[in-house]
């Protein structure tokens, strides 16, 4: 947890009311518009080998950073690689386990890595198996490992869709008890 960071919401009186978020508390975030209605969400992705990113005050990442889009997939239970992308990083596996996919269950192997989403939104240590080459020019998929750490919110209003994403998680979103707020007022 970010240090100074409290609690985005408060019991009071049974209903929850946000309470102001401390001027020390940071989140790191990136949103992603587009022009038109999508059906999948594929952002860029940076990897590298796993390093601890405080062994590097000075920021500069001591592995090769491999560039490559990746999918987001709120039914894959952690993140994954495909088999030309751990190829490209040359990885060795730190051990193996069972993937449960659409044609079945195979035996993948497992990798740590580090994943940098855009701007600045980057998880350490991260264990991710391998697939087979996907079809859809994707090199990653982007797990609930961490979407699960953060806030994650697809709009689709006047037909554009909009992707944003935050860690850590700051905000619970609920669009029922918004709705009843503004039919409360009227």
């Amino acid at each position: 947890m970010v240090k100074g960071y409290k609690k985005r919401y408060a019991k009071q009186k049974g209903q929850t009311r946000p309470v102001k978020i401390p001027a020390k508390a940071r989140y790191n975030a990136f949103t992603q518009k587009y022009d038109r209605l999508i059906n999948r969400i594929v952002t860029p992705v940076e990897l590298t080998l796993a390093f601890d990113p405080k062994d590097n005050p000075g920021g500069k990442v001591p592995f090769p950073v491999i560039k490559k889009t990746a999918l987001w997939d709120t039914g894959s239970t952690g993140c994954v690689l495909t088999e030309e992308t751990v190829k490209e990083m040359n990885l060795t596996p730190v051990g193996t386990t069972i993937l449960n996919h659409a044609d079945g269950a195979t035996q993948s192997n497992t990798y740590l890595v580090n994943i940098h989403l855009p701007n600045r939104v980057g998880f350490a240590g991260m264990l991710v198996s391998e697939c087979k080459n996907i079809t859809g020019d994707f090199g990653a998929i982007i797990g609930m490992d961490i979407i699960a750490k953060g806030d994650f919110a697809i709009t689709n209003k006047n037909k554009k869709t909009c992707v944003s994403f935050r860690v850590p998680s700051m905000q619970s979103i609920d669009y029922v008890d918004q709705h009843k707020k503004l039919t409360r007022r009227k």
